[in-house]
């Protein structure tokens, strides 16, 4: 027994080092799509062939790293608890009144309000939170002038959520605190405008871009067979929906260049002089290429449309700005151009909650460009309206945003709601009182930590610089292939297979979801890492996995 033991024990210590070299499991056999899967799969949205990608990695029973998805795994906690707490103060002042049972009736007394916060809060165990809704109280009144009385009234109104908002398109008292958040997030210190920016609080930034799509049509500032542009690689709903039918737009790409650290190339900045293009979408910082435009890039942008494309519409999706040390937007240089949404939901950890808002310049040219449409359209536009007003020519464009939203009939009970609107009033103001960053710095370095296991396990430095989010990463597979195996693998490897027969395989074999670049517009063979969403200790294994892959091929 013992001699057949030592006789096997050699062919057993060569099986362990090949199972260590193959990371854990033997190489695992490629199966190369079809051609048809192949095409199909081209088709699909990115984040629908996250599904096909996700029951392919669920098929084998074993843990799954789906980074695929960029719904973050970190949560604002303090602005939750106090969000509780004031939620709590508002039903004992209720309770405090006419009630029977269950059933209460609000009071609608302001004066008083913000002394009889102030005792609530005194008395509260959770110390930090009822400190954090002072300081909140003493922020409005001092730096935004909200009457304590007022902000108080209007909060606790809000949270209990008992009328319909009013005004539709947003509170006063969140409107003021989310503006002048809006305003330090998007302008450096020292050159905040005094302009005012007009607000629309929306179910996040989903409905924000249909709203905005939406108007746009309805009011003759795009139309069919009109070029937009889009500054790519972008979060791909921007790809998907002005080719719909609804709007039978013709995208023209203005391509960041991977090898400049997708920034914009001035041949292709220069798309943007055809007078044909009516407007220029952008998400920045980017998404997926987890950066924010350079200075030089914005200011030729602004130069252009200063000399000679005054009317070319921007709309800036800026959900990501919060994440970066160095931000440089077009709403900086030509505000009045621009139409900006914002979302809380990645920052601040709310995708549950949609948390979002469409800001525009007061004077703005939207405004101008309607009142100079042609007579007929003018009058279709009256006809649109006339329910709403008696003088529809007169509507400003940011109320035509919030009446669309709810197809004119409904814009009466249209607006988000009011706790929505409360908590979004919170997380304003948390950010703004945070003057050391300490929050920001904590999800960097959460961030941070976890690209430099993804490129450690694949033998490689992280990116890094005051412009990345590291909310996301682009990861070149032609590269990779390159690193591990040399160029004539790679040459092989994009010869004989797509994107999609890798990112398959790493599906069935290592239980791995990814996008791929090629769905927002980016290269071929790139792929999307959403760092946000996965415990830490998964980036060193989604590396690990994707050198197996390459291993595999």
């Amino acid at each position: 027994m013992r001699k057949s033991f030592m006789r096997l024990l050699p062919i057993g210590l060569a099986l362990h080092f090949v199972l260590l070299w193959v990371g854990g499991g033997l190489a695992a056999e490629v199966q190369p799509l079809s051609d048809r899967e192949r095409k199909e799969f081209a088709l699909l949205s990115p984040f629908e062939f996250k599904n096909v990608l996700g029951d392919a990695a669920r098929s084998a029973g074993k843990p799954v790293y789906n980074a695929g998805r960029g719904n973050p795994n970190f949560i604002n906690t303090r602005v939750r608890l106090a969000f509780s707490m004031l939620h709590r103060f508002a039903v004992d002042q209720v309770w405090a009144g006419k009630t029977v049972g269950d059933l209460s009736f609000p009071s609608k007394v302001v004066d008083g309000s913000a002394r009889r916060f102030q005792d609530y809060l005194h008395v509260q165990k959770d110390t930090e939170s009822a400190a954090f809704l002072m300081a909140c109280l003493q922020y409005a009144q001092q730096n935004l002038g909200i009457a304590p009385d007022e902000f108080v009234a209007q909060m606790t109104a809000a949270i209990l959520g008992d009328h319909y908002p009013v005004p539709s398109r947003m509170l006063t008292v969140p409107e003021k605190v989310v503006e002048a958040y809006l305003k330090v997030l998007h302008f450096p210190p020292g050159k905040i405008p005094s302009s005012r920016f007009n607000l629309f609080a929306t179910e996040g930034g989903t409905a924000a871009m249909n709203y905005t799509f939406k108007t746009l049509k309805e009011n003759f500032l795009i139309g069919a067979g009109d070029k937009i542009a889009l500054i790519t690689p972008i979060f791909s709903p921007y790809i998907e929906i002005p080719v719909l039918n609804d709007f039978a737009l013709e995208p023209i790409y203005v391509s960041a260049s991977e090898s400049s650290g997708w920034q914009v190339p001035d041949e292709e900045l220069n798309k943007l002089k055809d007078p044909d293009i009516k407007a220029l979408f952008l998400v920045n910082p980017m998404n997926p290429g987890a950066v924010s435009m350079n200075r030089e890039s914005v200011d030729k942008i602004a130069s252009l449309i200063r000399t000679s494309r005054p009317e070319l519409i921007v709309l800036t999706d800026t959900v990501y700005s919060p994440f970066v040390d160095e931000f440089h937007d077009v709403i900086q240089a030509v505000p009045e151009n621009c139409i900006g949404v914002f979302s809380y939901s990645k920052y601040m950890g709310v995708t549950g909650w949609r948390l979002g808002v469409i800001f525009v310049q007061e004077e703005n040219i939207f405004d101008k460009m309607i009142r100079k449409l042609p007579k007929e359209k003018k009058e279709l536009l009256r006809k649109r309206y006339i329910t709403v007003t008696p003088d529809p020519n007169a509507i400003p464009f940011i109320e035509r945003l919030l009446i669309d939203s709810r197809d004119v009939a409904l814009a009466h009970t249209g607006g988000l709601s009011t706790p929505q609107q409360a908590i979004m009033t919170l997380f304003s103001l948390y950010d703004m009182l945070d003057t050391e960053k300490a929050y920001k710095k904590s999800i960097q370095a959460l961030l941070r930590k976890r690209i430099s296991l993804l490129y450690g396990a694949m033998g490689a430095p992280a990116p890094h610089g005051p412009t990345q989010t590291v909310y996301y990463n682009m990861v070149n597979l032609h590269d990779l292939a390159a690193r591990l195996h040399g160029p004539e693998f790679a040459a092989y490897l994009t010869g004989k297979f797509t994107p999609f027969d890798l990112l398959m395989h790493l599906a069935r074999a290592y239980q791995t979801v990814l996008l791929p670049g090629v769905g927002f517009a980016g290269p071929d063979w790139t792929v999307r890492v959403s760092l946000a969403n996965l415990p830490d200790d998964n980036y060193t294994i989604i590396g690990n996995n994707l050198v197996g892959t390459m291993r595999d091929f």
